[in-house]
């Protein structure tokens, strides 16, 4: 399956209002699976969707950081998943804060609701 064209653009911002337009769910993985969480810091959870526009496959990595100051952060990760299988592998691999070092391609990060690419590997 190919990537999706939203992780070719140069700009995020682009690239995420291609995302928001664009992403159907196709599995809702919840907060933990395999021994261990399907996010970083507090509370979140993963979601694998689908392209409309192309087909290609994006799992969602939403992530919150509880603060004593009622200032919490949010955090999603954008990765560009090439198959179910590679999905499945990821969640029973990776654990939230793994997947975000270990990934091997460039994915889109919003945290709190700045946009910008990882560095690719």
């Amino acid at each position: 399956m190919s990537i999706c064209k939203a992780f070719l653009m140069d700009d995020p911002r682009e690239a995420y209002t291609h995302i928001r337009k664009n992403f159907e769910t196709v599995t809702e993985y919840g907060d933990f699976a395999y021994g261990h969480a399907l996010y970083t810091w507090d509370d979140g959870h993963r979601t694998l969707g689908r392209c409309r526009e192309c087909g290609a496959l994006i799992m969602v990595q939403r992530s919150e950081f509880h603060s004593f100051t009622d200032d919490d952060s949010y955090y999603a990760d954008f990765f560009p998943i090439e198959s179910v299988r590679e999905a499945e592998q990821l969640n029973r691999n990776y654990d939230g804060f793994a997947i975000e070092h270990d990934f091997p391609r460039r994915y889109l990060m919003e945290t709190n609701f700045r946009l910008s690419w990882s560095h690719s590997k």
